[in-house]
């Protein structure tokens, strides 16, 4: 009996094809597995059953390659856990046996030194060179976007606003409206971490009025809400910008902690400017307990909170903020404001 169901399992394999395969996941739902035959920034193509598919970037969540060793598998996992330290640790000496495992590689260890130095965890001048390094070697990489982002959003932490608008601008060229959508609101973000608050609603502004029907479209929109309010907040509009915040609280997935975090940030800021401390601290308090994930996000919400702590007379919660502030993001630009 056991050397039948042996052989039955063994069959039932095979005649499904071959055991090993890449494969690669997209928010469309069932993975896809095959040989992948070439990438560019904006398609992977996969060969599966003797025709090649071009799969889309923007559609795709990750890979797994059949040739790239173990330890690569669990890296990937680590990263997408948060893990970043462990990652890194993992992918210590590991090469890979073609091109697109070492490719795979390199940007797991440069995307996760990234996600270390926006956390004030790591240099963010190595980690910034890792990724120019990975989009020189692998200019083809489906991981351009992601690359182009994280160059921006490491170079608006250091105060460079230039080269953000560069990096940020390869996304606005990307051909999905969510991504151009995407690049536009990380844009305009850099043009408030500069306090140009018109030029940054202008810009928030053209994402809210693209007519896009694409999945991500309403997401981004939604960022540029959020941005918005922001910047009405910093032009004395604050009331404005808290319907808008409260509205995109309102309607956000409930999964969406970015959106969440960004939201209850944008909502406290405007209650700061309209001086009501209290309500403020419920919203920053919201992105501190509930939606902490992003270190840029929390690590915003704990600066205001060490602050209004103070405004309220809560000296001892106002340092335990400041202390976790000080040791949970050390290099954050939130860390150095006083």
């Amino acid at each position: 009996m056991r050397q039948y169901l042996f052989l039955a399992t063994v069959a039932t394999l095979f005649a499904g094809g071959p055991l090993l395969a890449d494969t690669v996941y997209t928010t469309k739902g069932t993975p896809q597995s095959g040989t992948i035959v070439g990438t560019t920034p904006d398609v992977i193509k996969l060969s599966k059953g003797g025709t090649t598919v071009e799969i889309p970037t923007n559609e795709i969540t990750e890979i797994s390659l059949d040739d790239e060793p173990f330890p690569v598998k669990s890296a990937r996992r680590l990263v997408n856990d948060g893990q970043y330290a462990d990652a890194i640790d993992k992918l210590k000496g590991e090469q890979g046996k073609n091109d697109l495992a070492n490719q795979e590689i390199a940007f797991l260890r440069a995307y996760s030194m990234g996600k270390l130095a926006l956390a004030g965890s790591a240099d963010k001048a190595t980690a910034s060179k890792a990724l120019l390094d990975f989009a020189s070697q692998s200019s083809s990489s489906f991981h351009f976007y992601e690359v182009a982002r994280m160059l921006g959003d490491l170079a608006v932490s250091s105060g460079n606003y230039d080269s953000a608008t560069k990096y940020y601008g390869a996304l606005s060229k990307a051909p999905w409206p969510d991504v151009t959508m995407s690049g536009k609101v990380l844009e305009a973000r850099a043009l408030l971490a500069q306090d140009k608050s018109a030029e940054a609603i202008k810009k928030f502004d053209d994402v809210l009025k693209t007519d896009a029907a694409v999945a991500g479209a309403a997401r981004q929109k939604s960022f540029a809400s959020v941005g918005k309010a922001q910047a009405l907040a910093m032009t004395g509009k604050a009331a404005d910008g808290i319907t808008l915040a409260q509205k995109v609280i309102e309607n956000a997935d409930p999964d969406d902690k970015e959106l969440f975090g960004r939201a209850y940030n944008a909502l406290g800021q405007c209650y700061v400017k309209q001086s009501q401390p209290k309500e403020a601290l419920l919203a920053y308090l919201h992105t501190d307990i509930l939606f902490y994930r992003d270190p840029e996000i929390h690590a915003e919400a704990l600066y205001h909170l060490s602050n209004l702590w103070k405004e309220v007379n809560s000296p001892d919660e106002a340092t335990q903020a400041r202390n976790m502030l000080t040791n949970q993001y050390p290099g954050s630009v939130w860390t150095n404001r006083q």
